[in-house]
C-alpha cells in the first residue's frame, strides 16, 4: 500500500487535471498505476439525470464533489443505463449480463440464482468485499457476497445517505485487512424526487415560494413532444403524464427541487471522498462513479424513468484511475454502458470476468491506450423494448410493434424528430435492426 497523503496534497495533485478539463486536453503521461492490485471503489447514485452535474456546465445546481471526480478522472458523456429502472440496471452492473439474461427484467423479478454477482466473484479471487447503502437486487442477499456495513435504514435518501456516508468514513479510517478491498457504496438521492412527485401529483398552482422564482431553471427545448412512439412506450408514457396537469412554472419548480436532491447526494459524496483522501488508500484506489438511470426532469412533460429517451436512459459515468493526477478528461466519442462496470472492475482487479459477460472494460479508454471500441450499445426497457445507440444514431424497437424510432443524435440531441419512416433513412434503419438482431442472437436467455 502507498504512504498516507493529506487531502491538501491530494487536491494539489489534481491541478493538472483541472487544466486538462478546462482545455479539453488529454493528459496521460503521469499516470502511475499501483504495483499491487488496486482497491476498487464503486459509488452510485439513484435516478440522476446525465447533465445534473455542475462540472458539465449546468449552472442551476452545484455539485463540487462530483466535479472533483471529473477533475480526477475520465468522464464518459455518452454513457447509457443497461435498463432504465432501478432493479434491472443494478443487476446488470453486478453481473455484467443483460437484463433478459440475468432475469431482472423489471423491478421485483429475481436475479438468476446461478449467476454470480461481483461481490461473490471478487470475494473468491483475492478481494475483501464490502457494501453499504442501496442494493435493490431482488431475492439476492448481498451478504452472500459482501460484508454489509449498513443496508437502507429508510427508503428516503434524506434519512439514509448520511448513514451510508458515515459508514464509508468509518471504513476508510479502520480497514486494516491484508487484502485489497472492493467497496460498493449506494447513495439513494436524488430518488426522493419520486415521493416529491407523488405528493404533488394533483397540484394546480404555480411555484408556492415567490422568493425562488428567479432561480427556477428554464423548461427544456423538448418540453412539448410530438414524436411517434411504439405502442407499449406510448401507453406507458400516457399513464405517467395523466397524473399531473402542472403549470409551466410548477414544472420549473420541480426541476429546481430535483436539483436540490442531487446536491444532497453530492454533499454525502464529499464526506466519502474526504475520508478516502485522508486515508492510507488515497493513492491506490480505483473509483468508478455512475447512476442506475436518469429522470425525466420535465423533458416531454415527463418525470421518473422506464423509457428510452436520453433523459431516463443516459447516465453519468466517471472513472478515476488509482494514483492518477492526469484527470479532467471528457470522452464524448465512445458509447459506454452499465454493462461495462463488471468487466472494468475485474480488469483493474487483474481477474477474469464472469462467463458470457456482455460489457467491455473501460480501462483502455480511461488510460488513453486504445481508440478501438465497439460500434454500439444496447439497452433493454419495459421487457420488450430495445434501444440501440451508435455514436450517430439511436434506434428504438419494441417486439412485434411496427413503429420504430430513429433519432440523429448529433443533429437532434433532444430527440424531437423521428426519422424512422423517412425513405432516405431506410438503409440506416435496416442496418441498425440487423445489428440489434445479431446482439440479441448472442444472448443466453433461460426459457
Amino acid at each position: 500500500m502507498s504512504t498516507r497523503i493529506t487531502r491538501r496534497e491530494f487536491l494539489k495533485g489534481t491541478a493538472l487535471g483541472v487544466s486538462g478539463l478546462a482545455l479539453g486536453g488529454r493528459v496521460f503521461a503521469d499516470v502511475q498505476l499501483p504495483k499491487t492490485k488496486p482497491n476498487l471503489l464503486f459509488i452510485h447514485t439513484d435516478q440522476q439525470h446525465f447533465e445534473a452535474i455542475s462540472g458539465l456546465g449546468n449552472k442551476y445546481l452545484k455539485t463540487p464533489n462530483m466535479d472533483r471526480l471529473m477533475k480526477r478522472g475520465m468522464t464518459f458523456t455518452q454513457s447509457y443505463s443497461a435498463d432504465p429502472v432501478c432493479c434491472p440496471a443494478r443487476a446488470c452492473w453486478f453481473t455484467g449480463r443483460a437484463a433478459s439474461e440475468n432475469g431482472v427484467m423489471t423491478n421485483g423479478l429475481p436475479l438468476d440464482p446461478n449467476m454470480p454477482d461481483l461481490g461473490q466473484w471478487l470475494k473468491t479471487r483475492g478481494y475483501s468485499t464490502f457494501y453499504t447503502g442501496k442494493w435493490h437486487i431482488p431475492r439476492r442477499d448481498n451478504a452472500s457476497g459482501f460484508t454489509v456495513l449498513t443496508s437502507n435504514p429508510s427508503h428516503l435518501g434524506q434519512h439514509t445517505d448520511g448513514v451510508v456516508s458515515r459508514s464509508a468514513q468509518a471504513f476508510f479510517s479502520n480497514y486494516s485487512g491484508d487484502k485489497p478491498f472492493f467497496f460498493s457504496i449506494g447513495l439513494l438521492q436524488p430518488h426522493d424526487c419520486c415521493y416529491w412527485i407523488t405528493s404533488h401529483d394533483h397540484q394546480k398552482g404555480d411555484c408556492p415560494y415567490p422568493s425562488i422564482k428567479d432561480e427556477l431553471p428554464p423548461l427544456p427545448p423538448n418540453f412539448h413532444y410530438n414524436v411517434k412512439e411504439p405502442k407499449v412506450l406510448a401507453e406507458h408514457l400516457a399513464k405517467l403524464r395523466s397524473k399531473r396537469e402542472w403549470t409551466d412554472e410548477f414544472w420549473r419548480y420541480y426541476i429546481w427541487s430535483y436539483y436540490r436532491m442531487v446536491e444532497m447526494a453530492d454533499a454525502q459524496l464529499g464526506r466519502i471522498l474526504d475520508a478516502l483522501e485522508d486515508s492510507k488508500f488515497a493513492n491506490d484506489t480505483l473509483i468508478v462513479f455512475t447512476v442506475d438511470h436518469g429522470d425525466g426532469t420535465a423533458h416531454r412533460k415527463l418525470v421518473t424513468k422506464f423509457f428510452t429517451y436520453d433523459e431516463a436512459i443516459r447516465v453519468p459515468m466517471i472513472v478515476c484511475l488509482p494514483g492518477s493526477s492526469g484527470g479532467g478528461r471528457l470522452d464524448k466519442e465512445h458509447v459506454v454502458s452499465g454493462l461495462d462496470v463488471a468487466p472494468t472492475l475485474c480488469d483493474f482487479a487483474g481477474v477474469e470476468a464472469p462467463p458470457d459477460i456482455r460489457g467491455r472494460s473501460l480501462r483502455p479508454l480511461a488510460e488513453g491506450k486504445s481508440k478501438e471500441w465497439r460500434e454500439f450499445v444496447v439497452s433493454e426497457c419495459l421487457i420488450s423494448g430495445r434501444m440501440l445507440r451508435t455514436p450517430e444514431y439511436k434506434l428504438v424497437a419494441f417486439k412485434d410493434d411496427p413503429v420504430l424510432q430513429l433519432f440523429d443524435m448529433r443533429n437532434d440531441p433532444w430527440e424531437m424528430t423521428n426519422l424512422a419512416e423517412e425513405a432516405r433513412h431506410a438503409g440506416t434503419v435496416a442496418d441498425l435492426r440487423k445489428r440489434l438482431a445479431e446482439w440479441e442472437g448472442r444472448l443466453k436467455v433461460n426459457s
